[in-house]
């Protein structure tokens, strides 16, 4: 009988037969051949996966052109506003910046809205160029204050967060050395705000009350941030004049809805303000800044976009101060549909416009 182990070898007993050699061949085939498929797969998802973020990118860029092609758009319209307010007066009502509108492309969607942000108080006002505080403006957010009924927010607070000394404004202000014992620990600013989301660092705000003082200040640079008093709500108009009643300031609301105040002794001549003092500075009736909010849904993409524009009364250039791409729910006002028409014209008949910013 011969033995199995004799038949897997050739006669000397050593080497491997024919029959072995092509076994391990064809294991070896099988292998490299699963090898390959899985390098193949793996290489076909990566490329699949780098494709789709190629095409994300290329959507989200394009929405954003889409965005930043509107932004011109509303310079172009906030220009045609200044050449006709320069030959009428130059004035800011509530006509330009009552409603947004949405605009649809081939495959996209503009929407867009403009916010006069001097219908405000100006939050780096209250302190003065030379940097002590401004005593005027301090009594109008006092009764600013006052009239939104804010438990924590403290304007000693907001005051030593703009003064330049170390030396707290009064008993309930608040310097470094109370900024130093939060967690994460930070400094006092120095400077004025960029930015009115900064209040969110302020001692002791809770987010309530900053969600509400949010929606009557502003930080604009020191000095041109004056309140534009025919776009500024009932409870800025408060705060501007002394023991104007709610009554009161719900009259000068529709006296102004009738016809805009073209200057500023227009505006003193209301019946509804006989008898009381009003102090001119930091009012007027025009506007100098302009937020502009933009979102465009393009793909299955959206981008957003907030830009701050100034625009000069001198010859109506135009300056972009800020843009914030980081904000979600810009669209707040009712919106205009454009079916048709395109360019400054198209997009002004939408919102239209009737001031235009001026100096202080």
């Amino acid at each position: 009988m011969i033995s199995p182990y004799k038949l897997a070898f050739s006669n000397d007993g050593r080497t491997p037969s024919g029959a072995h050699q092509q076994g391990v061949a064809l294991m070896i085939v099988i292998l490299v051949f699963a090898l390959v498929t899985i390098l193949s797969v793996g290489m076909y998802n990566r490329q699949s996966l780098f494709i789709q973020q190629a095409g994300n990118i290329a959507a989200q860029t394009q929405a954003y052109e889409f965005a930043l092609t509107a932004e011109k758009v509303a310079r172009a319209i906030l220009k045609e506003d200044w050449d006709k307010d320069k030959k009428d007066g130059f004035f800011d009502d509530l006509e330009l910046i009552s409603a947004s509108l949405a605009y649809p492309f081939e495959n996209a969607l503009l929407e867009a809205q403009f916010d006069d942000v001097q219908g405000r108080l100006n939050l780096n006002d209250l302190v003065n160029l030379d940097g002590s505080p401004n005593t005027l403006m301090i009594d109008r957010f006092k009764r600013l204050f006052t009239r939104l009924n804010l438990d924590t927010a403290k304007l000693e607070v907001i005051i030593d967060w703009l003064d330049e000394d170390q030396n707290q404004y009064s008993f309930d202000g608040a310097e470094d050395g109370d900024y130093l014992g939060l967690s994460p620990p930070f400094r006092t600013s120095k400077q004025s705000f960029f930015h009115g989301s900064e209040l969110r660092l302020m001692f002791g705000l809770e987010l309530d009350d900053y969600r509400e003082l949010s929606k009557f200040v502003v930080a604009l640079p020191r000095g041109f941030g004056h309140t534009n008093v025919n776009t500024a709500p009932a409870e800025v108009l408060q705060a501007l004049i002394a023991n104007l009643t709610d009554q009161e300031a719900e009259q000068l609301i529709e006296a102004r809805d009738s016809e805009a105040w073209k200057t500023i002794a227009d505006f003193k001549a209301e019946p509804t303000l006989d008898g009381k003092t009003i102090d001119e500075t930091h009012i007027g009736v025009n506007a100098l800044f302009y937020e502009l909010a933009i979102k465009v849904t393009f793909a299955e993409r959206t981008a957003r976009l907030k830009s701050l524009i100034y625009r000069a009364q001198s010859d109506g250039a135009m300056s972009i101060l800020r843009r914030d791409q980081g904000q979600k729910y810009l669209i707040t006002k009712e919106n205009l549909s454009l079916v048709g028409g395109s360019g400054a014209s198209g997009a002004s008949g939408a919102g239209g416009s009737s001031g235009s910013a001026g100096t202080p």
